[in-house]
């Protein structure tokens, strides 16, 4: 009779907190991760960043039916830009100096997300992150696209600060990836 009831109990609890909904809210502050160096541009380098990307990031539903929205709760565009220029900075540019006209460094921060899948109780979990780049420098133009994805297995909701350290590292590698483009520090140079 014990059993039964503690089983009951069980259940019931099981059954309250599965379906349980809540809100993950994240900062996406890129670090960067590069070689310092001594180099030096003779133009100003302005550097600008856009985003069509709202602040939803994305949704997590796991196999015990947790659901979880996902938000910035910063300014990724700013975050993004401020990144690459202590990027900049540490590989010796001085963005703010030099003659002009200046070579314009444009950012789109183009995906942003993290998506889930559910496999019986187990959930998956893809982050995407990217960036599409124009520079204009010394009469060219150089594009590039930039992407980081990191694929995540777990059995229950992670935890707001897991999901922000997994976005911030997707991230600071695609922004570490675009500053250690030999195309874009020739140009810059």
């Amino acid at each position: 009779m014990l059993n039964k009831q503690l089983f009951l109990t069980l259940s019931l609890s099981t059954l309250l907190l599965a379906g349980c909904s809540t809100t993950h809210y994240i900062s996406i502050t890129p670090e960067v991760d590069v070689k310092s160096a001594s180099l030096t541009n003779d133009r100003v380098i302005n550097v600008t960043t856009s985003s069509k990307l709202t602040n939803a990031v994305g949704s997590i539903k796991t196999g015990i039916n947790e659901r979880a929205d996902i938000f910035t709760t910063n300014d990724i565009k700013q975050s993004v830009k401020e990144s690459v220029l202590s990027g900049l900075r540490e590989l010796g540019f001085t963005p703010e100096q030099g003659v002009m006209p200046a070579a314009e460094l444009q950012i789109e921060i183009t995906k942003m997300s993290y998506t889930t899948e559910v496999e019986t109780l187990k959930t998956i979990a893809t982050l995407e992150f990217e960036l599409k780049t124009t520079l204009a420098a010394k009469g060219q133009t150089y594009k590039a696209n930039y992407g980081s994805q990191k694929v995540r297995e777990y059995g229950t909701m992670p935890y707001q600060q897991a999901i922000q350290d997994d976005m911030n590292n997707l991230a600071s590698q695609t922004v570490n990836r675009l500053l250690n483009d030999p195309n874009i520090i020739v140009l810059l140079k």
